[in-house]
């Protein structure tokens, strides 16, 4: 389960997951249109029952799906959105996953990949995490090891020539976490989008800091 305040009663709301916290955010940029729309193969790896696109394949283990790490039997360059939210926390091989995400993502299209950020979420450099499932942390740009990845580093060490469109923190309505409720509010996650461009084309995009998105509008680089 997922948290976060009502802006207009004040309220603390319920969700499945952080996907679905994220939507009316998302809706407002214009988030699907640019990087998943509903009207083109998608594939939602580790959602449960927290979908990004009730279009889009979901795998999970709760499906009875394959490691996610492998994406056994999915074929190569055919998904136009591979969408991964809050799952490399929980793997053993990241690098190894987001390659194999990388690969079954078509030219033209994008791979998400969120993950939480270790001072909004954690807020604690050593493990364990309170969440006994995951096994390391997250920042955007900098390693703080040996509990700490950077998912930029990780991105390209995975994909070399990642023509990394985004790159930003997302903590629309955060509250940290208290003594008396442990679970931070709102948004507390590290969104790295991937573009995989045609074999002619390379987006002369590149990020040069991690843009902060919730206490003001989200935007790009």
């Amino acid at each position: 389960m997922s948290f976060k305040r009502d802006p207009t009663t004040g309220e603390i709301v319920c969700f499945k997951g952080e996907t679905g916290k994220a939507k009316d955010r998302r809706l407002q940029e214009g988030w699907f249109e640019k990087y998943a729309p509903e009207n083109k193969p998608g594939l939602d790896i580790g959602c449960s029952d927290d979908p990004l696109n009730h279009t889009f394949r979901r795998w999970d283990l709760v499906f009875y799906d394959g490691d996610a790490t492998y994406l056994e039997g999915v074929p190569n360059e055919s998904y136009f959105t591979v969408y991964a939210s809050h799952l490399v926390e929980h793997l053993s091989d990241p690098r190894k996953a987001i390659k194999r995400w990388y690969e079954v993502l078509r030219p033209g299209g994008h791979l998400i990949v969120i993950a939480p950020h270790r001072d909004l979420y954690e807020q604690k450099k050593m493990l364990p995490s309170y969440n006994p499932e995951h096994v390391r942390f997250w920042l955007p740009d900098e390693e703080d090891l040996p509990c700490t990845k950077s998912l930029k580093k990780e991105v390209l060490a995975a994909i070399p020539d990642a023509d990394i469109v985004s790159l930003r923190v997302l903590d629309d309505g955060y509250e940290p976490g208290t003594a008396e409720r442990m679970h931070p509010l709102g948004e507390y996650g590290i969104e790295l989008i991937v573009r995989k461009g045609l074999s002619h084309e390379k987006s002369d995009f590149a990020p040069r800091s991690v843009v902060l998105c919730g206490r003001n509008p989200c935007r790009d680089i």
